[in-house]
């Protein structure tokens, strides 16, 4: 294995157990500097996924193309999947993908509030209780993290940076909410961690676990990061919609503008095309 991928794995581990140390109660993020993490680590993936990963699926040498004539098809069904897919997680992470937990309890006295026209930050009777799904969202989470790690690294050895990047800057308010989650079900410093920590593993470990217990040939890597693109772009959309739809913001705007271009300018694999 060679040293950048190591370094890869090792970015995104430590870009995830770093934000222990923003555990609510010890340091505060406040709700504007998370939205705008966000806004701008989802439109990173919504762009790294046309412009780095879509190309990607649709890599092969004509050859390979001649053999697989409905490779097109198959990896649009993939892409149908993955969207599927992540679907169902969101039932056990409640939304944690998005940067936020969609709490039952905390839906109810969020709608209450605005109905009465309270815009004060509530804490929650839930935020008091062990109610949380806790288990359920790391479960979901992970099985997020192990399926979108799984195409990081392609045949040849190489990094969908643009991909690798995008997992970083995703991971950020997905660590917060996690942890956060975690204190408030009486979790310890430790054991927070811990939970956390496992979360961390999960991206090296699908692409452990693709590069050397799975086949390697182009059209099961294909159709990998097919469900890949499907779980990112329901995501990435999810986020964009999720964060002040009814108002339009040119601050919200400009930094998905800004996410766009660095997504552009985010080398992809040296065989898909060049830079320039």
């Amino acid at each position: 294995m060679s040293t950048t991928i190591i370094l890869a794995y090792a970015l995104i581990i430590v870009g995830i157990v770093i934000w222990v140390a923003l555990i609510p109660g010890k340091r505060h993020v406040g709700p504007k500097t998370m939205n705008y993490i966000t806004i701008f680590g989802g439109a990173f993936l919504f762009a790294s996924c046309f412009i780095n990963l879509v190309p990607h699926m649709f890599l092969g040498d004509e050859p390979f193309r001649f053999v697989t004539p409905n490779i097109h098809f198959k990896i649009a069904a993939a892409v149908m999947l993955g969207f599927l897919i992540q679907l169902l997680l969101e039932q056990l992470t409640k939304g944690a993908e998005h940067g936020h937990n969609h709490c039952p309890c905390c839906e109810e006295e969020k709608e209450a509030a605005e109905h009465h026209h309270e815009h004060h930050h509530h804490t929650g009777h839930c935020h008091n209780t062990s109610v949380h799904p806790v288990a359920g969202l790391l479960i979901g989470l992970s099985i997020h993290a192990f399926l979108e790690g799984m195409p990081m690294v392609d045949l040849d050895g190489d990094i969908h940076q643009g991909l690798l990047y995008g997992i970083v800057l995703h991971n950020i308010p997905i660590a917060l909410v996690m942890v956060g989650l975690f204190m408030h079900n009486g979790y310890s410093f430790w054991k927070s961690f811990l939970l956390l920590a496992i979360f961390a593993v999960m991206t090296p470990l699908g692409s452990l676990c693709n590069l050397y217990l799975m086949p390697q040939n182009e059209v099961l890597q294909s159709l990998l990061m097919g469900v890949v693109v499907g779980i990112l772009l329901h995501v990435s959309v999810s986020i964009l919609f999720d964060h002040d739809h009814n108002n339009f913001s040119w601050g919200k705007f400009a930094l998905i503008l800004v996410a766009f271009i660095a997504a552009y300018f985010t080398p992809g694999c040296p065989e898909i095309y060049p830079m320039f």
